[in-house]
């Protein structure tokens, strides 16, 4: 679920707020992010994944690629020891690991749409009531850093941590700060943009003998 919960996450980053619901300076960053994903169709990059837990340090690292298919089409795909993919169609989720031969596909509940992805996939109905966006101060040289707090205090998150470039306005890190005091974070490199994927990528054809759980 935590491997989930980063990828809404990623989604619901990469539509902005609205500017006139943040403070005038993070406003700046997220009016730049707002011009610059309203011209893309797609996108297709490489991340590495990590997970930080207190007195551990990094104690996951995963790498892969992700193709994002806007408004509402994503596909990451993870290599190593032990590769898997999820694919995001609108708000139906598959999550395919073939060392389990197992296939979990659920759909979004209205909740998650509202706090996650679907909030800024359709139209960003009510998103200020759900967050609230700040400078994170210290900004990196070429990023902007934001801080989202989420308002409710049942989401498993407390804080996420979202870094902008500041001349092409594409998201390029995202950390994710849970309750319980890991640290999730993504960070994507070789980012194309000027990309033609087609939709077949996010199509599924169930592999015979991989069971199908529907939680």
């Amino acid at each position: 679920m935590i491997r989930l919960l980063a990828l809404m996450t990623v989604l619901l980053c990469a539509w902005p707020l609205r500017a006139s619901d943040v403070p005038d300076d993070a406003a700046r960053a997220m009016a730049l992010v707002r011009e610059t994903y309203g011209t893309l169709t797609a996108i297709r990059a490489d991340f590495v994944q990590t997970e930080e837990r207190p007195g551990v340090g990094v104690s996951l690292r995963e790498e892969g690629v992700l193709s994002f298919l806007l408004p509402d089409m994503m596909r990451w795909d993870y290599g190593g020891e032990k590769p898997h993919r999820v694919v995001i169609d609108g708000d139906l989720v598959w999550i395919y690991t073939p060392s389990r031969k197992q296939v979990v596909r659920r759909r979004m509940t209205p909740e998650e749409m509202r706090q996650g992805a679907a909030t800024f996939l359709r139209g960003m109905d009510g998103l200020e009531r759900d967050f609230s966006v700040r400078s994170a101060g210290g900004n990196e040289e070429h990023r902007y850093l934001l801080d989202l707090y989420p308002r409710s205090d049942t989401t498993p998150y407390e804080r996420i941590r979202v870094a902008v470039n500041k001349e092409t306005g594409i998201i390029e890190r995202i950390g994710i700060h849970h309750r319980i005091g890991n640290v999730t974070t993504i960070t994507f490199t070789d980012i194309e943009t000027e990309v033609s994927l087609p939709r077949s990528l996010f199509a599924w054809d169930i592999p015979d003998g991989v069971e199908v759980i529907e939680p």
